[in-house]
C-alpha cells in the first residue's frame, strides 16, 4: 500500500495537479478550492513523518480536486451546448404575427404549450418587424431580440429575456414549456402589441 512521507505527499499533489484538465480558466469555485488546496498542502508539510493519515489526508485532496474538475468541465460543457442551441426565431417565411398568434391560440386549445410559447414569442419578433423597432431582423436570435426591444420597452426588458431563455430552452434545448410559462409569453406578446414604444413616445 502506497504510504508517502511528506514531500513524496507533496509531489504527488503537484503531478496530479499540472495534469490538462487543471489548467483551464479558473472558476470561483477552482479558485476556493485552489485555496483550500494550499492550506491543506501546508498541512501536509507539518505533519511528523509518514503515517496512515497522511495517505488519508492526501485522499481527501485528490477526491476534491475531481470533484470540482467534474463540475467544472459540466458546467463548461453545459454552457458550450446553451450558446450552440441558439438560432433565428423567424425560420418560416411570409407569416405575419396575426399569423403567429393564430397558431399559438390553436395550440393553446389543444393544450400544445410547447407550441403556445414558441409561436407567442415568433409573435412577438414578426410584431417588431412590422412595427420596425429593430434595424436588422432577419436570422436575428431570441436573445439579441430580447436585448434590441430593451430600448423601445424598457418597462419589459426582464420579462423579455426571460422569454428568450425559455423559447431556446424549448426550440434548441429539452425543455418543456409549462401551460404557466406558454400563457406568460402569450401575454407579454398581448402587452408589448398594446404599447407604445419608448422611442416613438419621445418624438
Amino acid at each position: 500500500m502506497l504510504d508517502p512521507d511528506r514531500d513524496e505527499a507533496r509531489e504527488l499533489l503537484q503531478r496530479e495537479l499540472v495534469k490538462p484538465d487543471y489548467n483551464r480558466p479558473e472558476s470561483l469555485l477552482q479558485k476556493g478550492l485552489n485555496w483550500l488546496l494550499e492550506r491543506l498542502g501546508d498541512l501536509i508539510q507539518i505533519m511528523p513523518g509518514s503515517n496512515g493519515l497522511s495517505m488519508l489526508l492526501l485522499g481527501v485532496i485528490l477526491a476534491l480536486v475531481a470533484v470540482a474538475v467534474v463540475f467544472a468541465v459540466r458546467g463548461s460543457r453545459r454552457s458550450r451546448q446553451l450558446t450552440d442551441r441558439s438560432g433565428p426565431v423567424l425560420a418560416e417565411v411570409g407569416l405575419s404575427a396575426r399569423d403567429y398568434r393564430a397558431r399559438a391560440a390553436a395550440a393553446a386549445r389543444e393544450g400544445r404549450w410547447d407550441d403556445v410559447l414558441l409561436d407567442s414569442y415568433r409573435a412577438i419578433a414578426a410584431a417588431t418587424d412590422e412595427r420596425a423597432l429593430l434595424d436588422e431582423l432577419p436570422g436575428t436570435t431570441a436573445h439579441e431580440i430580447a436585448l434590441g426591444l430593451r430600448v423601445p420597452f424598457p418597462d419589459h426588458a426582464e420579462a423579455l429575456l426571460g422569454a428568450a431563455n425559455d423559447f431556446d430552452g424549448v426550440c434548441y434545448g429539452d425543455q418543456r414549456a409549462s401551460r404557466q410559462e406558454a400563457e406568460r409569453v402569450r401575454e407579454l406578446d398581448r402587452v408589448l402589441a398594446a404599447a407604445r414604444p419608448a422611442r416613438l413616445a419621445l418624438r
